[in-house]
């Protein structure tokens, strides 16, 4: 009796919820991951770009100079991306060329790594410019130096595709070209390339799926050269891709800068997601001297996933101009990428002439009258 007293006692004094199970629901904090990837468009190793990099104190080539401006902005991404549109030599090999079939030194991949670029996409309409041969030095090269790649391939069993794992997120990568120049794929090796076909794509992406990974990036050579608005064709192509599961287009091809936007697509079950599209990123490196192909544009996105929502969400953290300064110096050309930062030039390098820095300033309104002008075309398309 003593007993049952002391256990009334103790529960007046300490309530129920002393001796009693907790039905209150149990709080579950959100956990955060976020990627930053930054890409750029073409490098492109026109001849007088290819000399520019040659030092006759070492007989070599070394082109990381082109890219010390830049460094910075690549290298503080958690993943950096470019196109390499130009295949390269054989290790031994110094009879490089230019437009229209390219071959270019292998130091370029070695600046592109110590510039911050830690994949490369090899699928576009110059991959098979020097043949099987030049797909073959390429990836031998790149696998080399550890440079990661995807876009070509010397086996039917290696992977058409990359995977990052990065900050608890994991990335797909794709690289499709839709034209190889008229040049055909070898009858047997119909892999070498990723010449775009939407009858294997839905393979591939559900490959990736099966991989785990959250969010597709795909880098789409394609459209119209020096076009400044992406084609119709461009476009039914980009939508395909995002309807196909990709979140992610990274646009190349045209040589000039195209715009970019995010597009909401409505998946198989219903439910519906926002994807990104650059539709072209411009020249990165390149000879291509004249207005709006001396330049491009380098994004960096945030892809961001959260323990208590399905999918990835992605966001456009920056987009920066750059412009490439050539000036010639003891018979050749040297070349410089620059960050266009403003309207105004007020660059210290002592090297811009008034010319250049008319340029740049060129560039940023450039840029800035194309993207406003996409936004007013898409409020139209909205009825806004």
């Amino acid at each position: 009796m003593q007993c049952i007293w002391f256990i009334l006692g103790l529960i007046m004094v300490t309530g129920w919820a002393a001796i009693s199970p907790t039905f209150s629901d149990k709080v579950i904090e959100e956990e955060i991951s976020v990627v930053r990837l930054a890409a750029v468009g073409d490098v492109i190793m026109h001849l007088p770009v290819v000399r520019s990099g040659y030092r006759s104190e070492t007989d070599g080539y070394d082109f990381r100079p082109c890219f010390e401006e830049v460094r910075e902005y690549l290298s503080d991404a958690d993943i950096a991306v470019a196109v390499l549109e130009s295949p390269l030599a054989e290790i031994k090999d110094r009879k490089f060329t230019g437009y229209p079939l390219f071959k270019a030194p292998p130091a370029i991949a070695d600046a592109l790594q110590w510039a911050g670029i830690d994949l490369v996409f090899t699928a576009h309409n110059h991959s098979l410019d020097q043949g099987a041969a030049g797909v073959r030095h390429t990836l031998t090269y790149l696998d080399r130096i550890g440079l990661a790649h995807t876009g070509s391939r010397l086996r039917s069993e290696d992977p058409d595709y990359a995977i990052f794992d990065i900050n608890g997120i994991r990335l797909g990568f794709l690289s499709y070209t839709t034209s190889t120049n008229g040049i055909p794929l070898p009858a047997n090796a119909p892999y070498l390339v990723n010449v775009l076909d939407f009858k294997t794509l839905p393979m591939t992406v559900a490959k990736l799926k099966e991989l785990e990974a959250d969010v597709i990036i795909t880098a789409l050579h394609d459209g119209v050269e020096y076009q400044r608005w992406p084609s119709r064709e461009q476009r039914t192509v980009v939508q395909k891709l995002l309807e196909a599961g990709v979140d992610i287009v990274l646009g190349s091809h045209v040589h000039v800068i195209q715009p970019f936007e995010y597009q909401t697509v409505v998946n198989k079950d219903g439910s519906s997601r926002e994807c990104f599209v650059a539709y072209s990123l411009g020249n990165f490196l390149s000879n291509q001297q004249w207005r709006y192909s001396d330049c491009g544009l380098m994004l960096t996105l945030e892809i961001e996933k959260s323990s208590k929502r399905p999918g990835v969400t992605v966001r456009l953290d920056n987009y920066q101009p750059v412009w490439v300064h050539r000036y010639p110096t003891q018979g050749r050309y040297i070349y410089r990428l620059k960050l266009v930062k403003g309207p105004v030039c007020d660059d210290p390098d002592p090297r811009l002439d008034s010319t250049a820095r008319k340029r740049m300033e060129e560039v940023w309104k450039e840029m800035e009258d194309l993207l406003a002008r996409w936004r007013k075309d898409r409020e139209k398309d909205a009825g806004y």
